[in-house]
């Protein structure tokens, strides 16, 4: 048995990261699967884990850990993401479907870029406030993940943030959101409260919003020009809404399954790519 799974033995678990630094990156890695119940599939004989050079999935560049990609490989039991190697730049065990754990942002690597952990069954509240300030990308999308979101907080630097079908709830602070984001999905949580749209980043292409409890009046009057699709169905929005000034990129604004009313006029360019099913909106041509 090799010199680093005798030393894991001996870590006490207990003391959390208080050893982090003096373990080797090959020592880091086999802590990340130990509660991964076929960790076979990643690192070959149990008992005698092959080199992570030789990991699956497992990108190495100067002897340093830079990308893990476990995405697909039916993985089972808990990840623990608080010893990944520090050098860790993208880590996706997307659509693995039985993986648990929580996600402790703080402990993340500050290197870290990209974090898909899509399609499974992590848990517990994210603190988006201590993410990696470098970060790009963020996919959490369908796990059970709870609390709130401050979406003020994320990195500045963020693109993509999906968090769709968790059970994320409280109310959303649109109005500071990363310069940098060109897609924000947030389908299908228990979000509620107003939503303020006057103020999102510049080259914001999809704002997905649909089946939450959010409500109030609705401001489009000034979406990004890049916006192509705004989801804002299945909520309890309600009042009159002005559509006149939508972008003229806009491929779909859906409205539908709210309290909205009234009549909007819309150019005959943007007709069609408004959906007000299961609304008292009535829809006319401008002239």
């Amino acid at each position: 048995m090799r010199f680093e799974s005798v030393f894991l033995d001996a870590v006490d678990p207990s003391l959390g990261r208080l050893d982090y630094a003096s373990l080797s990156q090959q020592a880091l890695m086999e802590m990340v699967i130990e509660g991964i119940a076929n960790k076979e599939k990643i690192c070959g004989d149990v008992d005698e884990p092959e080199d992570i050079e030789e990991w699956k999935g497992v990108t190495i560049e100067d002897g340093e850990v830079v990308e893990i990609a476990w995405c697909q490989f039916r993985l089972r039991g808990a990840l623990h993401l608080e010893w990944l190697p520090i050098s860790v730049q993208i880590f996706s065990v997307g659509r693995n479907h039985k993986i648990t754990g929580t996600l402790d942002c703080a402990s993340l690597p500050t290197s870290m870029k990209v974090l898909d952990l899509a399609y499974n069954a992590f848990t517990g509240s994210i603190c988006l406030e201590h993410l990696p300030e470098g970060m790009e990308e963020i996919n959490v999308t369908n796990n059970e993940l709870s609390g709130s979101l401050k979406l003020e907080s994320l990195p500045d630097t963020l693109r993509h943030f999906d968090a769709r079908s968790n059970q994320f709830s409280g109310s959303v602070n649109l109005t500071q959101l990363p310069a940098a984001l060109l897609y924000l999905q947030l389908e299908k949580n228990r979000l509620s409260g107003s939503v303020v749209l006057t103020q999102l980043p510049g080259g914001l292409q999809v704002l997905n919003l649909k089946d939450n409890q959010f409500n109030g009046a609705l401001d489009v009057r000034r979406l990004p020009s890049s916006m192509i699709y705004l989801f804002l169905n299945n909520n309890s929005f309600s009042g009159t809404v002005d559509l006149s000034q939508l972008p003229q990129g806009l491929e779909k604004l859906d409205l539908s399954d709210n309290e909205l009313s009234g009549e909007v006029f819309i150019s005959d360019a943007l007709f069609g790519a408004v959906y007000v099913a299961n609304t008292k909106i009535i829809k006319r041509h401008m002239e």
